[in-house]
């Protein structure tokens, strides 16, 4: 029988953990299942509610803590207390998600279909503001959802994610890149560099999770934010992939382009709603990459998320 450990990485959002558990125990799945809780924050209310939920869950559950603040520390902790147990795969799931009951079931389909090394699945966003405030930011949540099941390509998000444990092991003890333990990126690098190795990555589009997007989050500046940090984080990886002077002038130059349009719509847009926010997000984003490309990073993990 195929071995799975699921993995998720928690930090202050102790609801959050018990609604993703409590969807994990009533997955369709018949397999073989292990969960491992990965605790990164020194106040530990994830070990709590695992220590709470393990006798009599459905699945092995496990807690440990992880002192070194960071998302890729956290992810790099789960993985190798995943390995301990030899799975032969390893899921991933974030603590602000929760999984439809087919969700396992038809990752692993797709792993079988194309003997997949990864697999990545939607993360649909269930808003909990009143709509009015929020619409047209509403397209900005939920990427990669327009593609069809079982597609290749290459992931940019690590939220809905079945790993072949073998593609673990070879980037053993950091297939997270700790570099980017405060800003985000490192699954971005770590599936840029699984596709390096030749790894085969496809799309379950009905491996569903869903994504609680809180009334913070729901907001031109923090999507304005959001984008900067993305901009910078994708400069920031350009260059390890790709480095070099006549790269860096052409990514240079890509960047200036997207300032000056972008700040063109903007002043074209100005009178309209959907477009204004369109462009404010488009120049947020150019912003970051020339940020990126004078080494500014924007941390986000390393306080509280």
């Amino acid at each position: 029988m195929t071995q799975i450990v699921l993995g998720i990485c928690t930090c202050r959002r102790p609801a959050g953990l018990e609604r993703l558990l409590n969807s994990i125990a009533a997955i369709a799945f018949a397999g073989s299942l292990r969960v491992i809780v990965v605790d990164n924050d020194e106040a530990s209310e994830g070990v709590r509610v695992c220590e709470r939920m393990a006798r009599g869950y459905r699945w092995p559950l496990t807690c440990v803590a992880e002192s070194e603040r960071g998302i890729s520390y956290a992810r790099n902790r789960a993985v190798t207390e995943a390995l301990r147990h030899d799975p032969d795969f390893i899921a991933m799931l974030d603590d602000d998600e929760w999984a439809e009951s087919a969700w396992l079931d038809e990752m692993m389909a797709i792993q079988h279909r194309f003997d997949a090394d990864v697999v990545c699945g939607p993360v649909l966003p269930v808003f909990v503001a009143a709509s009015s405030t929020w619409e047209p930011l509403a397209e900005y949540f939920g990427a990669q959802l327009n593609l069809a099941d079982g597609a290749r390509f290459v992931p940019f998000a690590g939220g809905n994610m079945l790993v072949r444990a073998a593609s673990f092991r070879d980037l053993a003890p950091t297939p997270f890149d700790p570099r980017f333990a405060t800003t985000g990126g490192e699954d971005l690098v770590f599936f840029r560099v699984l596709d390096r190795r030749g790894c085969r990555m496809h799309w379950a589009a009905k491996g569903v999770v869903y994504e609680e997007v809180p009334a913070e989050r729901m907001s031109l500046r923090w999507l304005r934010q959001r984008q900067f940090r993305a901009g910078s984080l994708n400069v920031t990886v350009q260059r390890m992939f790709a480095p070099g002077l006549m790269a860096e002038t052409l990514r240079l130059a890509k960047t200036a382009g997207v300032i000056v349009l972008s700040a063109a719509y903007l002043v074209a847009a100005l009178p309209l709603r959907t477009a204004r926010t369109r462009a404010l997000l488009m120049l947020s984003r150019g912003l970051g990459k020339l940020m990126g490309h004078l080494n500014i990073r924007v941390h986000q993990y390393g306080q509280a998320r």
